[in-house]
């Protein structure tokens, strides 16, 4: 009887590791990476990463896509990730990253989302734009 009672909970226990094991799914994201750059100001090092989609913009997505790449920043100050409307539009700001492209209006045109997050203050911010970032107030959402 003991015997039937161990090799029972030795059988459960099997079941119950194997049933509760979660898979961690992998979400397929519709956005294009085109490219990454990291600069140093001061002491600091801030990343941007360009992204391209021509697709209706899913705001959930868009925020989930955003809090996946914030999840995974764990070296610098800000991290910002550019959604442009396609790749050959997809450039760097001429002048520091913190300056958000500034007055440069040809990039700006192409600008659909700006997503900024400061690793040190938890400051997290995705902008999207009905049209571009030059044309567009912009709406905002915290990650």
């Amino acid at each position: 009887m003991k015997q039937k009672i161990l090799v029972f909970g030795i059988l459960a226990l099997i079941f119950a590791s194997c049933s509760t094991g979660t898979k961690k799914e992998t979400i397929q994201f519709p956005y294009e990476f085109v490219n990454s750059k990291t600069e140093t100001a001061g002491n600091n090092e801030n990343k941007m990463d360009l992204y391209a989609y021509s697709g209706e913009l899913n705001i959930d997505t868009l925020k989930m896509f955003c809090k996946k790449h914030k999840d995974e920043f764990s070296l610098g100050t800000f991290y910002y990730l550019v959604v442009f409307d396609s790749k050959k539009n997809a450039v760097f700001p001429s002048n520091s990253f913190t300056a958000a492209y500034g007055i440069e209006e040809e990039p700006q045109k192409h600008i659909r989302a700006f997503y900024t997050y400061n690793r040190l203050n938890g400051y997290s911010k995705l902008d999207f734009y009905k049209e571009n970032k030059w044309e567009s107030v912009a709406k905002s959402e915290d990650i």
